[in-house]
């Protein structure tokens, strides 16, 4: 009996180690639920206008495709938000609906939202393209304090990705500890060594953003959620997009899911509070809209800091880096959009987050912007292809 005490007083700890180390996968095997009958439930709004109700179409037919609890889809065009519709459920179990100001996580998008903090800076000359984190950031360290701001933006600086850690979870995307501050998130990755030296090649990673958050903060004087609502959202009237913490009030909040087949389950509970810049803020897609309205139209930046923005960034040999990525957005074209060749410019950033997926794009040659969110994860080509659908509705249109 004293043996059997013994073994378990030793066990008992390493068993519950062992599951905070591993809990999200311990407990995805666990509470899925029958995803309920959608068949019945409809955008929203109807409209009289024949381009509306196909976007309403368009909307429904994603819905049933994707199978996501809920999908929020905004378009604008000529700097006015010209249509959302949002359908399905915010929360699955209370069967409560989404609305247009419903809020999703919107993941990498965050780091476009960003890019425009990143412009107020560069335009009013607190930033430049070459500032150096040891410029803004005092307690930068020697391995990150030489990289600069255009390396960081574009993902050329050499500092890592998520990887796992001695901590519950072991896996840091999954991280769900709240953190107070910018300094207490860059020290999540601050002593790691750089996978090359900045500047020869490309490497995506968020941990960029929240660097690039720290030198915002010194720039700026104000800590970054501040900064960005003072400088970015308060001028542009964007009321929904918050940075994510703990503390924020759940209500107009979606749920967040994992769907399999006719199955749903809601995602291990995380905390983005360690990357807002790059993979931390929620919004509507109206907001991201306006914001890429303004984007657009000039209403914010003036030209020469939108064209520093949206600018891909070369590597020290000259190549632009392999993902044509810019300072906070892709800038690539689609010959697929029509179907006959004709090259389309699209600025954009998709995003995938816990139980959360998003597209954000813009169409510079049609000053048109669109943005769909939805609450479950998945990958983002198919929802690439239907905002190239939504497009042509209001592109052939006009």
């Amino acid at each position: 009996m004293k043996k059997c005490i013994i073994i378990a007083s030793v066990s008992l700890p390493i068993l519950i180690i062992c599951f905070l180390f591993f809990e999200p996968i311990i407990i995805y095997t666990s509470g899925w639920n029958t995803f309920p009958k959608t068949s019945k439930l409809q955008p929203i709004k109807h409209h009289n206008d024949e381009n509306l109700k196909k976007a309403d179409s368009i909307l429904n037919e994603m819905f049933i495709r994707l199978k996501a609890p809920g999908l929020s889809v905004a378009v604008g065009m000529n700097g006015n938000v010209i249509w959302s519709n949002a359908i399905g459920y915010e929360d699955i179990e209370n069967a409560k609906e989404l609305r247009l100001d419903t809020k999703f996580r919107i993941g990498s998008t965050s780091k476009a939202v960003t890019s425009l903090g990143i412009g107020v800076l560069l335009q009013n000359g607190k930033l430049n393209i070459n500032s150096k984190v040891k410029e803004f950031v005092p307690y930068a360290n020697e391995k990150i304090s030489e990289i600069t701001l255009k390396q960081l933006a574009s993902h050329t600086s050499g500092i890592r990705n998520y990887g796992t850690c001695f901590c519950f979870p072991i896996w840091e995307h999954l991280n769900n500890d709240e953190y107070t501050s910018v300094q207490e998130s860059v020290e999540i990755f601050s002593d790691s060594s750089l996978l090359f030296p900045s500047g020869t090649d490309f490497s995506y990673s968020s941990y960029n953003f929240t660097l690039l958050s720290a030198m915002i903060e010194g720039a700026s004087g104000k800590n970054f959620l501040s900064f960005m609502n003072t400088s970015v959202f308060t001028p542009l009237g964007l009321d929904h997009i918050k940075g994510e913490t703990a503390s924020l009030s759940s209500k107009d909040i979606s749920k967040f899911y994992e769907v399999d087949e006719n199955m749903y389950k809601e995602v291990f509970k995380v905390n983005n509070s360690n990357k807002w810049a790059g993979g931390g803020f929620i919004a509507t897609p109206t907001d991201l809209v306006t914001l890429g309205n303004a984007f657009l139209n000039y209403e914010l930046l003036d030209k020469e800091t939108t064209k520093i923005l949206i600018q891909p960034v070369p590597l020290d040999n000259g190549q632009i880096n392999k993902q044509q990525y810019a300072i906070g957005w892709r800038n690539s074209f689609t010959e697929t959009m029509f179907g006959n060749n004709h090259k389309v410019q699209i600025l954009h950033h998709a995003g995938t987050a816990a139980g959360s997926t998003s597209v954000f794009i813009l169409f510079p040659e049609y000053n048109l912007s669109i943005s769909i969110l939805m609450n479950r994860s998945g990958t983002t080509s198919v929802l690439f292809a239907y905002a190239y659908e939504l497009a042509k509705t209001f592109i052939l249109k006009n």
